[in-house]
């Protein structure tokens, strides 16, 4: 069984993409980014909200395709409350 850290795209892009500042941050510090919940799933892209250090973050995951995507979503919420790194180091969910 694959790691989440070891899925293609992952970790997943957070913020406003390559210009946000802070980037690099969330890259460096995964365990202080803290899942809070799914946005929602479009096609093979799953949009979650996070926070780090008291700010509200959008991360964007990008599946191999739309039934791994619904996978992986079910997959974050079920993981609420956890941190990137966490997640990270759990087993991947399957991919459809």
């Amino acid at each position: 069984m694959k790691l989440v850290s070891q899925l293609a795209g992952w970790p997943p892009q957070g913020g406003a993409g390559a210009f946000d500042s802070r980037a690099a941050a969330f890259a460096s510090s995964p365990e202080k980014v803290i899942i809070q919940r799914v946005n929602r799933v479009v096609a093979n892209r799953v949009d979650f909200t996070c926070l780090f250090e008291k700010g509200v973050v959008t991360f964007r995951f990008f599946a191999a395709n739309p039934g791994a995507a619904k996978n992986m979503a079910g997959f974050i919420e079920s993981n609420r409350g956890n941190s990137l790194q966490q997640l990270g180091n759990l087993d991947a969910p399957a991919e459809e």
